[in-house]
């Protein structure tokens, strides 16, 4: 029986395969000058295959399952007035163009590159310059966005002589209601926000570098059950936001360089049931802000040289903050609370000064995280300008011999004698 089953299924495959063809697209001596035209003659499971060169189409519709294969890199130029493509059809396959200024609009979300209500469809090693959106994906589920190149053409010193606000910009990849994605290996700069999710569930982001762009280097909202590992974000108004959402696993990132008055490598927002684990944090303004972030587990992580490392507001309850590494940050830990509803536990603090008498690594003094001054600092922040101060270095030490202020069950009291490694 199964071999009978085998043998039908080989046959079948067999007759689609050898009907399938190849149409090439280019300027002269080819089968087709125009992409368009090849599409209305391509059968579902053909390949297009697009010669080096320039094509100003206006906006490409693909509704065939079709691989679309460039040669040296054609442009497809929209000529900063139209969508360049729109995929309506499964299992497409998108590899080797670039895509260069599409259109903008504050009324229609037109993209380099739009795919909707499509599933198993592939946009690998592509080249996108100076689009509104890049790559937007609407209602669509298990596929895959790899090895892209995606450079906006916002550049932020310019917009602040220029006042543009970031609305003049669209995101680099942009996710609706979407499931089982994978964003893995690209490269975003330059727009709004790098990667933005939004109602998108069971998804993987991996291996991909955000950097320079307006707001987030990646932007989270009502997305649930999704993974980012290995990915990089510096130099962005902020880092990372993670908003209304639960059940976010967040491995092996750096955070890094992103400075400004109001920012921070990531922010939590609404968040509960989540894991954050050998993360980098190192030179953000503030490497992690939480607000109402529940039930979450904050393991194995560097705090480095971060102006805070971590802003913890009242409403962040019953989280684990353990075996972190915290090293020359100006304030480890500010809260604007008296009390302390989460619990820190075997962290390293670089400016902790205790003994170890029985040598088992662990501090036989409890360590506070929070000073008085990064108290004064969360709730007055123009207290900012006495920082380092022998006036507050008094305060500091005044207020760990007899502590008022600062919320006195928020204590490490197993505090490690040398950095955690991991």
């Amino acid at each position: 029986m199964f071999r009978s089953v085998w043998l039908i299924l080989t046959i079948f495959s067999t007759i689609y395969i050898s009907y399938s063809k190849t149409l090439t697209v280019c300027k002269e001596k080819c089968q087709y000058s125009s992409i368009k035209e090849a599409i209305s003659f391509a059968e579902n499971g053909d390949t297009l295959v697009i010669k080096k060169g320039i094509y100003k189409e206006g906006n490409i519709i693909v509704y065939k399952s079709i691989k679309i294969l460039g040669e040296g890199f054609p442009v497809l130029d929209g000529e900063k007035k139209y969508e360049i493509m729109t995929v309506k059809a499964d299992n497409v396959e998108i590899k080797g163009l670039v895509f260069q200024n599409s259109g903008k609009s504050y009324i229609e979300d037109i993209a380099a590159l739009k795919m909707e209500s499509v599933k198993n469809c592939i946009v690998e090693n592509n080249k996108f310059f100076n689009n509104f959106w890049s790559i937007y994906l609407a209602k669509s589920k298990e596929c895959i966005i790899r090895n892209n190149y995606i450079k906006g053409p916002a550049v932020k010193r310019k917009l602040a002589e220029k006042g543009v606000t970031e609305t003049a910009f669209g995101n680099g990849i942009h996710l609706w209601h979407c499931r089982f994605i994978t964003i893995e290996n690209n490269y975003i700069s330059n727009h709004r926000d790098g990667i933005y999710f939004e109602f998108v569930k069971d998804s993987v982001i991996i291996g991909n570098e955000s950097e320079n762009n307006i707001r987030y280097g990646l932007h989270f909202m009502f997305s649930h059950r999704d993974v980012y590992i290995n990915n990089t974000f510096r130099y962005n108004g902020a880092g990372v936001a993670v908003m209304y959402t639960k059940h976010v696993y967040m491995e092996r990132n750096r955070f890094e360089y992103n400075w400004g008055p109001a920012t921070f490598g990531l922010l939590l927002k609404d968040i509960t049931d989540s894991y954050i684990y050998h993360n980098i944090f190192y030179k953000n303004t503030t490497g992690m802000f939480s607000d109402n972030t529940v039930r979450t587990v904050i393991e194995e992580n560097d705090f480095i040289e971060n102006g805070w490392a971590i802003r913890i507001f009242s409403n962040s309850t019953d989280n684990l903050i353990t075996h972190n590494n915290f090293i020359e940050n100006t304030f480890n830990v500010v809260t604007n609370s008296f009390h302390n509803p989460n619990r820190y536990t075997e962290n390293y603090w670089s400016d902790y000064k205790g003994i170890d008498l029985n040598k088992d690594g662990i501090g036989d003094i409890p360590y506070r995280p929070v000073s008085l001054f990064g108290y004064f600092t969360e709730n007055y922040p123009q207290s900012i300008i006495l920082t380092r101060s022998f006036f507050i270095y008094l305060l500091d030490l005044v207020e760990k011999i007899f502590p008022m202020l600062i919320p006195e069950t928020l204590v490490d009291n197993k505090p490690l004698m040398r950095e955690f490694r991991w």
